[in-house]
């Protein structure tokens, strides 16, 4: 893949929707192209994250397991970051991802992120604005659900409140 062709596809990525040419070009240059197979594995789900992905050809599925379970999981395509967390602070993966086709990738290691916000801290301080904003909407929607739990019935506690609420319902 060109180095014009790793600028446009991190163009597209709303993650680096800040950046200016320069700077994607910094990203694109300092960026590793990796490839998998098929049912490879990028990495797995607690594995400690130093680094984040862009799609550029393929399919990743995305699966969280807990006790040998799968409990959830998502496909990403061409132009999805995975792991942006990992661009900004060390972190453990969330989810396990394997590829499901043949797959190629943009691999962005922190410490190329990194030195690229040193470079620019204007650009560093719309991240961080960004990230903000995001963790404000995520604090929102949280305290949306709590609102409706805690205007859920509440299940007694014992026997004894048990009996005095089925005593209630029928006076």
């Amino acid at each position: 893949m060109s180095l014009i062709n790793e600028i446009e596809l991190l163009r597209g990525v709303p993650f680096f929707a800040d950046f200016t040419e320069d700077q994607l070009r910094l990203l694109a240059f300092g960026a590793e192209t990796r490839s998998y197979r098929a049912r490879q594995v990028l990495f797995r789900q607690g594995d400690l994250a130093d680094s984040g992905f862009i799609i550029a050809e393929g399919e990743v599925r995305m699966t969280i397991s807990q006790d040998g379970m799968d409990l959830d999981s998502q496909h990403l395509y061409p132009g999805s970051l995975i792991g942006e967390l990992a661009l900004i602070a060390e972190t453990r993966r969330a989810a396990m991802a394997t590829a499901v086709e043949d797959l190629r990738v943009i691999q962005i290691r922190r410490s190329l992120f990194r030195r690229v916000m040193d470079e620019y801290p204007g650009l560093a301080g719309q991240i961080q604005d960004r990230m903000a904003s995001r963790l404000a909407n995520l604090v929102g929607d949280l305290d949306q659900v709590v609102d409706i739990l805690d205007r859920l019935p509440q299940e007694p506690a014992s026997m004894e409140d048990a009996m005095a609420f089925a005593m209630k319902d029928n006076s």
